[in-house]
C-alpha cells in the first residue's frame, strides 16, 4: 500500500515523540543521579565535620576538667604505743606534733590539732614546723666540725675571722657559742637583708658587758657564726649544713627559710589572742640568720640528737666540751640541765622544745604551731620524762 502523506506525518511525529520521552527520561535520571551525588557528598562534609568538632570539643572539655596532678603526698605513719602521754597532751590542748622515745622504741610520733585550722589541715608525724632558736645547735655543731678538722679553734679572737669587727681581738668563739661576748641582740625586721650588712648592722651594737663575764643570750652570735662557718668552709651554710648534719643524720625534712613552704605537710604558724587564733608576721628569713630560720619535723630533730650523742658528727674530746655548761648551764647551742640536755625556740606562730636524757634512752621533741598554745612546754616536757619513770 502506498503511504499516504498524512501517514508519513503521523509516523515522524510518533518517532519525534518517543526521542522526546528518551531524553526526557535520560534528563530525569541524570538530575536524579546528580542530586543523590550531591546530597551523598554534602552529608558526608557534614558529618565530618561533625565528628571533628565533636573531638574538638571533647578535647576541649577534658583540657578544661582534667585536674591538676598534684605530686602525691608521702605516706605518713603516726605511731601511739603509750595511751597515757598522749591523752595528757590531749587534755592540754597541745596543737602541733609530738615524739617520744624510750629505750630505742618510739612511744609517740603523731600530730595534735591542725596544721592549717582555717582548711581544718591536721598536723601528723610528717607535718614541719620552724624551730626558732633550736637553729643554734646545727651552727655550733658545724663549727667543733670545722674545729675537729682543724680549719679554726673555737678559742680563736673573733677578729682573726671578721678584722674589722668592733672589740673583735676580746671576744673569743667560744664567748659566742656560750652567748658571754656581750654582743646585744639586732633587731629581727621583715625586710631583706644580706650576710655581710646583717653583721654590719650587728656590729653597730654597743657591748653589754665584757667578753667572758656575764651571760646574755643574742641571735647576734649564732649569726655571726653562721658567718664564719660560710667563710671557713667556702659553701653556703645551708649547703654545709645538710652535707654534714641533716644527710648523715637522715633528716628528710629539715631545711631552711623559704623553702618551708614546699614541703608536702607545713603547718601555718598561730597565735592565741582574746580567744581566737591569729597568724603573726614572720621576720625575712634572711634577718634569722643562723639563729632561727631552720624548720623540721620531731622525728628529724630526734634522729640529729641520736646522731649527736652517739658520736657522728663529733667525738671524744669535742663531743665532751660541746656539752660542757660554762655560765646559765648553757653548753654549745643547748642547756644542761641536771638530767637532761635541751634547747627551745619561739618564733612568732611557733614554739618548739627538743630534749633527751644525759644517759642518750630517752627523747622528747614538742614542736607546736601554736605560740602561746601551752603555758610552759618546758612544763609539759618535765612531766613527760616524770610519765616515763613508771
Amino acid at each position: 500500500m502506498t503511504e499516504t502523506r498524512k501517514d508519513r506525518l503521523n509516523r515522524v511525529n510518533s518517532t519525534r515523540q518517543k526521542r522526546a520521552r528518551k531524553r526526557l527520561f535520560y534528563q530525569l535520571l541524570l538530575l536524579f543521579l546528580a542530586t543523590f551525588l550531591l546530597m551523598y557528598f554534602l552529608k558526608q562534609q557534614d558529618t565530618t565535620k561533625t565528628k571533628t568538632n565533636a573531638g574538638k570539643l571533647e578535647h576541649h572539655f577534658s583540657e578544661k576538667k582534667a585536674p591538676l596532678k598534684k605530686p602525691l603526698s608521702p605516706e605518713v605513719k603516726d605511731v601511739l604505743n603509750d595511751p597515757a602521754i598522749d591523752e595528757y597532751l590531749k587534755s592540754l590542748h597541745f596543737n602541733g606534733a609530738a615524739l617520744v622515745v624510750m629505750d630505742n622504741k618510739i612511744l609517740i610520733n603523731k600530730g595534735y590539732g591542725f596544721a592549717n585550722m582555717e582548711n581544718k589541715q591536721p598536723n601528723n608525724s610528717s607535718t614541719v614546723f620552724y624551730i626558732g632558736s633550736i637553729t643554734k645547735v646545727f651552727i655550733s655543731t658545724s663549727v667543733m666540725q670545722l674545729q675537729a678538722q682543724g680549719k679554726l679553734h673555737i678559742n680563736d679572737p673573733l677578729a682573726k675571722y671578721i678584722p674589722d669587727f668592733p672589740n673583735g681581738d676580746k671576744i673569743l668563739l667560744y664567748h659566742l657559742l656560750t652567748h658571754t661576748s656581750g654582743i646585744p641582740e639586732h633587731a629581727e625586721t621583715g625586710q631583706k637583708i644580706s650576710h655581710d650588712d646583717l653583721i654590719k648592722k650587728i656590729a653597730r651594737g654597743a657591748l653589754k658587758f665584757q667578753p667572758g663575764t656575764q651571760w646574755n643570750y643574742s641571735d647576734s652570735n649564732y649569726a655571726i657564726l653562721a658567718f664564719i662557718v660560710e667563710k671557713i668552709s667556702g659553701e653556703p651554710l645551708d649547703t654545709y649544713v645538710k652535707q654534714h648534719i641533716f644527710d648523715p643524720a637522715g633528716m628528710k625534712h629539715t631545711g631552711f627559710g623559704e623553702t618551708y613552704a614546699d614541703q608536702p605537710y607545713a603547718s601555718k604558724g598561730y597565735k592565741e589572742k582574746d580567744e581566737q587564733y591569729i597568724s603573726p608576721t614572720l621576720p625575712d628569713m634572711s634577718q634569722l640568720f643562723g639563729s632561727g630560720d631552720v624548720y623540721t619535723t620531731p622525728y628529724d630533730l630526734y634522729l640529729f640528737d641520736k646522731a649527736l650523742y652517739s658520736g657522728k658528727f663529733l667525738s671524744g674530746d669535742s663531743l665532751k666540751q660541746f656539752f660542757t655548761p660554762f655560765k646559765s648551764n648553757y653548753a654549745l647551742g643547748l642547756y644542761s640541765d641536771p638530767g637532761s640536755y635541751s634547747d627551745h625556740g619561739v618564733l612568732p606562730g611557733w614554739n618548739a622544745l627538743n630534749s633527751f636524757s644525759k644517759n642518750g634512752k630517752k627523747f622528747i621533741v614538742l614542736l607546736s604551731n601554736v605560740q602561746n598554745g601551752v603555758a610552759s612546754l618546758g612544763a609539759v616536757n618535765n612531766q613527760i620524762y616524770l610519765m616515763l619513770r613508771r
